[in-house]
C-alpha cells in the first residue's frame, strides 16, 4: 500500500513528488511514456525563472535528476482505471494494480492533429510534432510549420537554423510584435488568414494544400495546432469538465477525498511550467496534511 501515487511525471508530478516524499509518503510515480513529458518537445524555453534559456529536454532531465536524488519510485506503466474504495484507491495499469491511500493525477495534455486525411499515412514521413526530435532530418530542405501560438513560432525558429527555408501557416494573424521581430531576424515567411486543407505525396510528404487551392512544395511539416485532454480512464470518478480537464479547488484538491489534480491537465487559466510546478507543489503539500490530519 503506498500513501500517494502520482499519475504523470511531468514538471508538475515530478513537482508533486518531491513534496510528497519529502512529508514521509510512501510515494510512487507512475508514467505512460518518459520523464518530463510534453517539455521534451519543447526547443527552448525562456521564461522559466533561473534559467535565462534551456531546452524542453534539458530542464526535463535536470527535474529528474532532482527525483533519482531524493530515491522516488516511479514505474513506467499505462494507467486504464482508478477505483475509488474511499480510505484507499486502486490503480490498474497495464504492469497490473496498485493500491495507495492518496492520488495525484498530473498527466497533462497532448499535442492536438490537424485531422485531416492523409496525416496518419505522412507521419513520420514528412509530418513531425517534435521540432527539437525531427529539425536535423530536414536540414537543407523546405519546412512548414502549422500554427500561431508563442510555441509554434519558438519552433519555426529552431527548425530555421536547420532548414532552407521555413515557412508558418496560420489561420490568423499573429499579433505579438515581439515574436515577430524574431522571426523577421530569421528570415521566416508568415503566411496569415489561410487553412490547409491537404496533405500532398506519394511515400513521403511533398506539399500541403490551402484553402485557396495554392500549393506550397515542402519537405516536412510541423504541426502545433494546440493541445487536447485524454482523461477516458477517469470517466467513473466524473471529476472533468466537458472538454476532458479536471476540475479541482485552490489545494489541487477533485471532490473526491484524497485524489488532487495539477499541472496542465487541470482547468485554469495559464499553462506554463511555472505554474504546473506550483501546482504540483500545492497537491503534494496538502494531500500530505489531509492524510496525517485523518491519521492515514
Amino acid at each position: 500500500m503506498y500513501d500517494c501515487i502520482i499519475i504523470g511525471m511531468g514538471a508538475a508530478g515530478m513537482s508533486a513528488s518531491i513534496y510528497a516524499k519529502r512529508s514521509n509518503l510512501k510515494t510512487l510515480i507512475l508514467e505512460e511514456n518518459m520523464p518530463g513529458g510534453i517539455l521534451n518537445k519543447v526547443s527552448k524555453i525562456e521564461n522559466y525563472l533561473g534559467f535565462k534559456s534551456i531546452s524542453g529536454s534539458d530542464l526535463a532531465y535536470s527535474m529528474f535528476e532532482h527525483i533519482n536524488n531524493e530515491n522516488i519510485e516511479y514505474k513506467i506503466t499505462k494507467v486504464l482505471d482508478i477505483k475509488d474504495n474511499k480510505d484507499y484507491k486502486t490503480i490498474y495499469t497495464t504492469k497490473g494494480e496498485f493500491k495507495t491511500r492518496g492520488i495525484i493525477i498530473s498527466i497533462g495534455r497532448k499535442l492536438k492533429k490537424s485531422g485531416l486525411l492523409n496525416e496518419e499515412k505522412f507521419l513520420g514521413k514528412g509530418i513531425s510534432y517534435c521540432a527539437i526530435c525531427d529539425a536535423p532530418l530536414y536540414r537543407g530542405k523546405n519546412v512548414v510549420v502549422l500554427g500561431s501560438s508563442p510555441s509554434a513560432v519558438e519552433e519555426a525558429i529552431y527548425l530555421s537554423d536547420f532548414a532552407s527555408t521555413t515557412k508558418i501557416i496560420t489561420n490568423k494573424e499573429i499579433e505579438d510584435k515581439t515574436l515577430i521581430e524574431k522571426l523577421d531576424s530569421k528570415n521566416i515567411e508568415i503566411i496569415n488568414n489561410r487553412k490547409v486543407t491537404n496533405f500532398i505525396g506519394n511515400d513521403t510528404i511533398n506539399g500541403v494544400e490551402l484553402d485557396n487551392n495554392e500549393i506550397i512544395s515542402v519537405d516536412g511539416v510541423f504541426i502545433y495546432y494546440g493541445y487536447s485532454s485524454d482523461t477516458s480512464f477517469l470517466k467513473d470518478l466524473n471529476i472533468t469538465d466537458e472538454k476532458g480537464y479536471i476540475i479541482v479547488d485552490n489545494n489541487m484538491k477533485t471532490k473526491h477525498k484524497y485524489i488532487y489534480a495539477c499541472g496542465d491537465i487541470i482547468k485554469k487559466e495559464l499553462y506554463q511550467v511555472s505554474t504546473a510546478v506550483s501546482e504540483g507543489a500545492v497537491a503534494g503539500y496538502n494531500l500530505s496534511k489531509e492524510l496525517k490530519e485523518d491519521n492515514l
